[in-house]
């Protein structure tokens, strides 16, 4: 992925971060605190991938494995939103 779609996606997910953090403070739901850490997760991921994209664990680069726990947060998000949805 060249370096300035990474950068563009990092500043993109900072952006949703910040505001579905406020969702999450302001409204207290559940379904937004996930959404914020899969977003927190995100930044996480494509900044280690901006500026440590070398950095390895177990072999694997480091950068994985935020993204993979990004995933894993935003199918129990959808989850959530389809349960929210239901109940209405």
């Amino acid at each position: 992925m060249p370096r300035w779609l990474v950068s563009a996606l990092l500043v993109v997910f900072a952006v949703h971060l910040v505001a579905f953090g406020r969702l999450a403070v302001k409204r207290r739901e559940l379904r937004f605190v996930v959404v914020t850490v899969t977003f927190a997760l995100l930044v996480i991921a494509f900044s280690l991938r901006l500026w440590a994209p070398r950095l390895t664990l177990g072999g694997v680069a480091l950068y994985w494995f935020p993204r993979v726990a990004a995933w894993i947060s935003a199918a129990v998000s959808l989850a959530l939103y389809v349960r929210h949805r239901r109940r209405r």
